[in-house]
């Protein structure tokens, strides 16, 4: 039977001890602040798709608005002027006030401003979900190296603990 010193074995003990703590600080580490630059990622894209949502629902507040002004009576010129700086803030877009008077040609300015930030939120959906599967690997990939990390120092403390036996065998 091989016969190794008692100082080799420990030496691999602590090899394996330092390989452990170096896997834990540099590379679970580095896949830990991964994973929390996708969480912070994450967060700043559901408070945006939030934000956006607000805007849909102040766009159609608008709308409504609107129609009630013009269901009331004809809309007066200081207010249609007014309206139509309100609503321009927010399609981007020039909307002179006569502009106000054609509720189908508003309504598909409107409609179009509220599709396109739709495709903006569903954009940052997808990209969330996206981010999902990513923090989903990561984790695991940080579930395996700690296994082998603790792993890895269990052989190395068994070996070292061998020192301690071997002199007990030998006295």
């Amino acid at each position: 039977m091989l016969r190794l010193p008692t100082w080799l074995i420990v030496l691999i003990g602590l090899l394996f001890n330092i390989s452990a703590a170096l896997v834990t600080h540099f590379i679970i580490d580095g896949k830990s602040s991964q994973l929390n630059s996708l969480s912070m990622q994450m967060n700043n894209n559901n408070k945006e798709m939030d934000l956006l949502w607000l805007q849909i629902e102040g766009i159609e507040r608008k709308r409504e608005m609107l129609y009630l002004l013009l269901n009331q009576d004809e809309l007066k010129e200081p207010i249609a002027k007014q309206f139509s700086r309100l609503l321009e803030s927010h399609l981007h877009q020039q909307i002179p006030s006569s502009d106000l008077l054609n509720i189908t040609e508003l309504d598909l300015k409107i409609n179009d401003y509220q599709n396109n930030i739709r495709d903006e939120i569903d954009h940052k959906f997808f990209l969330n979900l996206e981010l999902t599967e990513l923090q989903m690997l990561l984790n695991k990939e940080v579930s395996t190296l700690r296994n082998w990390s603790i792993f890895l120092q269990m052989i190395g403390l068994s070996l070292i603990l061998a020192r301690d036996l071997s002199r007990k065998r030998s006295a």
